[in-house]
């Protein structure tokens, strides 16, 4: 999106315009996505061999999600389009209404995102700098991630997570102690073991 909102919306119509998804997925800009993008960038400017296109986007959206945060350090997921007030729904039923207010918002989504500010950050000055993360230390916290991951794996190669009756964005709440695969589990582990076999094809 262009200044004064430097970030990026959860979904764009053919002309590139902020739309409405579902009912309580508003035309905004968005801390939890735009955080994702910036990862996305930085991940392609390193497999691009270093297009500095991708990194160009970076600091203005670095600085857009500094001014954003909340008081309590985190994102709201919505920010109103040219306000950037942070924009919040409540829920009667199965009707939706937009507000300001933050004090009755509905449990089935997540309104509110941790900040991972400072480690975007710092991965961006990395890059810029041409230094990469891949000290002694860093491959010896690498690999003991992976010794972890493929130890946790089941006699079916999945990984399982066990509900401790916490609800899951989108998800209704399951059962305490009920096991489930957990996409977040199984991405985040994909990236691992796939960081793993890049820092091995280097060394």
């Amino acid at each position: 999106m262009p200044q004064p909102q430097p970030a990026w919306a959860q979904q764009y119509n053919y002309d590139m315009q902020p739309i409405w998804a579902r009912r309580f997925e508003p035309p905004a800009v968005t801390g939890g996505e735009t955080q994702d993008v910036i990862e996305t960038l930085m991940k392609i400017y390193q497999f691009s061999g270093g297009e500095e296109k991708y990194l160009k986007p970076i600091p203005q959206a670095l600085a857009w999600l500094k001014k954003s945060q909340l008081p309590d350090g985190q994102l709201a997921r919505y920010y109103e389009l040219k306000t950037n007030r942070p924009l919040y729904m409540t829920r009667s039923g199965k009707d939706y209404s937009l507000t300001y207010d933050d004090s009755d918002l509905p449990r089935h989504y997540g309104w509110k995102i941790e900040s991972k500010l400072p480690q975007l950050q710092r991965e961006y000055n990395l890059l810029k700098t041409g230094k990469q993360q891949t000290t002694k230390t860093n491959r010896r916290e690498l690999s003991l991630r992976v010794k972890t991951i493929l130890n946790n794996l089941d006699s079916q190669a999945r990984w399982i997570s066990t509900s401790t009756g916490e609800r899951l964005v989108g998800q209704p709440k399951f059962p305490v102690n009920s096991q489930y695969i957990a996409s977040e589990v199984f991405s985040e582990n994909l990236e691992t073991l796939s960081a793993y076999l890049e820092l091995l094809k280097t060394n």
